[in-house]
């Protein structure tokens, strides 16, 4: 039936109460939805917290990494300066232990030279193997003495007794010499 101006439509009643029905079934749904958008908002505000808080932990360990990175370069760099100044030092230390090294042979070379040039104040000692010729000196002792002998020690060739320094000449046809209470004897010529 067609509707006539002026007059009012009737409803059916079942066409209301499906309507109402579709109502109550879409806000059911609807208050679904919005419940689980709701719950969904919760959960996604829960972990931005938490990610923010864990931002904020990371950022905070990053400045402290920072920090310790910086220090640690520092102490890089003091070390790469005391790795330098020890190799320098240790540069330094090889040069100075080879002039002492030098010097050592040198000192060796006098020393042995002297000692060769020298015979102690008392004993007995043989000419050429000893002894070499030559002059040689000596601050002298208390009764100090001295004696040039052959070869067999029977014979003196000449000898002296002194109270202060002493000087004997070594001769190549001499034997032996004895010395008693004597400083050593140096060859000096």
């Amino acid at each position: 039936m067609g509707l006539r101006s002026g007059l009012t439509a009737r409803v059916p009643v079942s066409a209301l109460l499906l309507t109402g029905v579709a109502a109550i079934v879409l806000t059911a749904i609807l208050a679904g939805a919005l419940g689980t958008a709701t719950d969904r908002a919760d959960v996604l505000a829960e972990d931005l917290a938490i990610k923010s808080s864990n931002y904020d932990s990371m950022k905070s360990a990053w400045q402290e990494l920072g920090s310790e990175v910086s220090t640690l370069r520092s102490t890089v760099k003091t070390s790469d300066k005391r790795e330098a100044d020890l190799a320098a030092a240790e540069t330094a230390q090889s040069t100075r232990a080879t002039e002492l090294d030098a010097r050592e042979a040198a000192v060796k070379g006098a020393e042995d030279v002297a000692a060769a040039n020298t015979f102690a104040g008392e004993g007995t000692f043989r000419v050429g193997a000893d002894v070499q010729p030559g002059t040689y000196t000596s601050d002298g002792g208390s009764n100090c003495y001295w004696a040039r002998l052959n070869a067999t020690g029977d014979d003196i060739i000449d000898n002296d007794l002194s109270s202060g320094p002493a000087v004997v000449t070594v001769q190549a046809s001499d034997g032996l010499i004895k010395t008693s209470r004597c400083a050593p004897l140096t060859k000096t010529g």
